[in-house]
């Protein structure tokens, strides 16, 4: 019989081809990251496939026991590309509020499906640190109105691989209709913007 806890990770993304591991592989090559940081992350653990050193956070006090469990640990060891052992832990907090983790601190910040990560976590990440982020939620609008973040690439998905470019940045973030992009409207509607040119994800730098 199948462990619980693979059974879990399967249930949510294998079986619905939603491991995005191709995502993660396309970041590792272009920006060569080594610790990230998952907040809304659920049972997604993907990205500690491709990065030696993830901190996983969501608001699930069940999820503890799946993040310590040792078929967790043996499958992550069974599917890492590295060679090193991985680190990984489980912060079970709401990240709108402070975690315990060092300020500018992580190479990556993962943001998918889980409200405005861009904003409440930004200090984690450093200075010229990665920001991946889809726009369900309206996250990507607001890095992308951020002083702090400078738009760098976008990442697309066709036919299950995941492509990065950084050519016309400047066709994205225009809304379809004439309406002013600000903090406010975002927090209102927790929604993507309607735009005239989207991508599957959008990659930011922290520039302060």
């Amino acid at each position: 019989m199948k462990d619980k806890f693979i059974s879990l990770y399967e249930k949510n993304h294998s079986k619905k081809d939603d491991e995005r591991l191709g995502l993660f592989q396309r970041l590792n090559d272009e920006y060569s990251i080594k610790k990230a940081l998952y907040p809304g992350s659920y049972a997604h653990i993907t990205p500690i496939f491709v990065f030696p050193a993830v901190i996983f956070n969501d608001v699930y006090k069940k999820l503890q026991k799946f993040f310590d469990s040792d078929e967790v640990f043996k499958y992550i060891n069974k599917r890492k590309i590295y060679s090193e052992e991985p680190f990984y832990s489980y912060i079970c907090e709401d990240y709108n509020k402070e975690l315990p983790l060092e300020k500018k601190s992580f190479d990556l910040l993962i943001s998918q499906y889980a409200g405005f990560i861009s904003r409440a976590c930004r200090h984690y990440l450093k200075i010229g640190g990665i920001l991946v982020v889809n726009n369900s939620h309206g996250d990507a609008s607001m890095a992308s109105i951020s002083p702090d973040y400078e738009f760098s690439a976008v990442i697309n998905k066709r036919d299950k691989k995941f492509t990065l470019s950084t050519r016309n940045l400047e066709e994205y973030f225009i809304p379809k209709k004439k309406i002013e992009i600000t903090e406010e409207f975002l927090e209102k509607y927790m929604r993507g913007v309607g735009y005239t040119k989207t991508a599957t994800d959008y990659v930011f730098k922290r520039t302060c």
